[in-house]
């Protein structure tokens, strides 16, 4: 299984862990690293992630994510065709997902990944709301919180 870790992934660890949901995000993407190195997935990294990465304020974060990131893979570099699937992308979600969400995106459609992992809850929610119009541009892709990722991927059953 080929996964695409949204940026928010890699520095969940970096968030403030006293907010009970990142607590749970941040066990969640520790388990998803722990399958990947086990060699149970495989990870992509991109252009748009390595771009991020480098804008990085924090050296400390910037060097832990830029380590991580050699568990990768494969390597995306920017192609016109991730662009223009970018841009299709906000335009028939109504403009609701930004630039930067929609390349990277954009960057796991054209990997051929099986998985678009992110803690953004507002780009699943767009993406899903536009899955009719969107579902030619997106294929078998599925967007997921690392959370819910883990649930489907061990078949583990949550009493809500």
């Amino acid at each position: 299984m080929k996964l695409y870790l949204d940026m928010n992934i890699y520095n969940r660890i970096f968030d403030d862990q006293n907010q009970m949901r990142i607590r749970f995000e941040t066990m969640a993407v520790n388990i998803i690293f722990e399958l990947i190195e086990k060699g149970m997935h495989n990870v992509v990294w991109s252009f748009m992630l390595e771009d991020e990465n480098r804008g990085n304020p924090f050296a400390n974060r910037r060097d832990y994510i830029k380590t991580i990131s050699s568990i990768c893979s494969y390597n995306i570099s920017p192609v016109l065709s991730i662009r223009d699937l970018a841009h299709s992308i906000m335009s028939k979600s109504n403009a609701n997902a930004k630039a930067k969400d929609s390349l990277h995106l954009a960057s796991a459609i054209h990997a051929g990944c099986d998985y678009f992992i992110t803690c953004d809850d507002k780009f699943i929610k767009t993406i899903k709301f536009n899955e009719g119009k969107l579902k030619d541009i997106i294929g078998i892709i599925k967007l997921q919180n690392p959370i819910d990722f883990l649930r489907e991927e061990m078949s583990i059953d949550v009493v809500e």
